[in-house]
Order: structure tokens, then sequence, then C-alpha cells
């Protein structure tokens, strides 16, 4: 039975402006969306896409904080849009993802190789998904949610052993749902918001997935409805930004306190988009990219959070 009391309260300055606490850095050397970020040794990537023409790309970029710089990387080996990264250890997976203009939901994994600087292919996912959300639980990469090869939605959770380059099936996400967000907090997946392929009946569904338990608990519901959001963890809080509907984009910016169940809302995002990534480093969130009007729209800008 889903827990419906929510604690919400506004914040003043993000109501009525932008507040102090964001600023801007340097923006991706092209204008891209519908790709994800991830931290590794203190840097942030992000891979594939749509880019500035509105095609599926190849492209990879790692940004520097301490230097305020990107630079590209190796491309990927094809390209894709809608594919998560996320980071076990010291190594950074590509995972999934759609591709062309049909939208198929691929079964590659990719993990980067820092030292050679390519990327290299690990066992297939057991059925090809995009689209969908990654958290990481005792060092194996737990993928929950998104669209398959049919773009019909996978229900299975997914999970991969790095030590093994196996992959296990997991109990299904019990709400069916692409465009969400994911993240892993204390041993527990929480896959936040998405929508039933419509962007105008976008989700506020928040479950929570115990790897231990191989279990599903419904959470306090998002105070708003997204999909193509963003989030990242801080302080053990998720951040979630941003979204789409039909029509619109959200700069939208709600904290969920997975201890507490309970969320809040913090300063606006300045720059309202979608199909963004977003990824944590020393304390500071990076909100990148993404498309600023409902549907191919691109742009460059990052913009930092500092609580």
């Amino acid at each position: 039975m889903r827990l419906l009391l929510v604690a919400l309260t506004t914040c003043t300055a993000g109501a009525l402006g932008t507040d102090a606490r964001w600023s801007t850095a340097a923006p991706i050397p092209e204008r891209v969306q519908e790709m994800h970020a991830a931290e590794l040794h203190g840097r942030i990537y992000i891979a594939g896409g749509f880019d500035s023409t509105g095609s599926p790309t190849r492209s990879a970029y790692r940004y520097d904080p301490s230097a305020n710089d990107w630079e590209r990387i190796a491309d990927l080996p094809a390209a894709r849009h809608h594919m998560p990264l996320a980071t076990v250890g010291d190594t950074l997976y590509a995972v999934g993802g759609l591709s062309g203009m049909t939208f198929t939901g691929e079964s590659n994994l990719w993990l980067y190789r820092e030292d050679l600087n390519r990327w290299e292919s690990r066992a297939s996912l057991p059925l090809g998904r995009g689209a969908s959300g990654v958290g990481v639980v005792g060092g194996a990469l737990i993928v929950v949610g998104g669209m398959g090869p049919t773009r019909a939605h996978v229900d299975s959770t997914a999970s991969y052993d790095p030590a093994t380059n196996t992959w296990r099936h997991a109990a299904p996400i019990p709400t069916l749902r692409d465009h969400l967000t994911a993240q892993a907090v204390n041993g527990v997946v929480y896959a936040i918001g998405g929508r039933p392929h419509d962007p105008d009946r976008n989700y506020d569904v928040v479950e929570a997935y115990d790897p231990a338990a191989d279990r599903w608990n419904t959470r306090a519901p998002m105070p708003s409805r997204r999909g193509g959001l963003a989030s990242a963890v801080l302080g053990g809080r998720i951040h979630t930004f941003g979204g789409e509907t039909g029509s619109s984009v959200f700069d939208t910016h709600e904290v969920y306190d997975p201890a507490m169940n309970r969320w809040t809302s913090g300063p606006r995002l300045p720059t309202g988009r979608h199909g963004l990534g977003a990824a944590s480093v020393n304390g500071t969130i990076y909100v990148i990219g993404g498309g600023p009007r409902a549907g191919l729209a691109q742009t460059a800008v990052v913009e930092v959070f500092t609580p």
C-alpha cells in the first residue's frame, strides 16, 4: 500500500528566482540531450545521446571539475541514446541504451578503459533495454525499468556481477515505465518517476528494490509527476532535476531522503530541461546538457548546485 504521507517544503529563494547556490560551469563542447552522466575518480563522464542535429551520436566526453574543462574521449562502439552510465569500483559502464530513431532497446554492456582510452564489451544484457535506470549495490549493477527491443516495457530487474561477467534476473519492478531515474543509497535502489511512453502521463511513483531480499517496496511518491528527469546522490539524499511533458519542460528540483521517506523541494534548476545528466563530485552536483524544449532540442549548458 502506498505511503501517502509526504512532507513538502518550499525554498522561497528557489521559487522566486535563481538561488545563489546555483552557478555555471564550462559548457559541453557540443549540444546534446538524452544522455546520462557518471563520476569516476573525481571526473564526470557523459556518452551518447542526440547531438545538435537531432541525430544519435557516438561521442563521449570527460569533465574535470578542478580545471573546469571538458575533453573528448574515445567514441562509443556504436551510437546510443537513453543509455545509463554507472561506476562500479574503478570502472565506468555504459548499459544498454536505445538505437536509431526507432528507439530500439539494445543489449550491449561496455566498460571504459581509462588507461587505454577505449571501450570494451562485456556480457550482454539478458534483454536489450534503454531509457532505464541503474543503481550500484555491493559491486553489482542493478538495471531497472526501461523499453525493450520492440519498445515494450521491460519488467525484469537485471543484476550484473563484474567479477564473473554474468547477469541474473531479479524480482520484476512493480510499475512498468521508461524515462525513470534510479539511484542506490545504503544498499537499496530507488526507481523514481518515469512514464508509460506518453510524456503527458508522467508518474510520481517511487519504488525501492532491496537486492539482499530480492524485494520491492513502495515509498513516498514524488511531489511532482516527472519523466525524462535526472538525479544524483549528495549526503545520502537523492536530488532529482528536470523532466518533460508533451509540450513543456520542468525546472523542478526535488530531494528525497530515504532515511525519512520524505521529499522536500530545492532551489529550482536555472535552465528547465529534460533528457539531461547529473553527477555529484566533492559535495557538488553538476547538471549537464539536455533538452530545453520538449522533444528534440539540445543545450550544452552545465549548471552547478552547491548546498
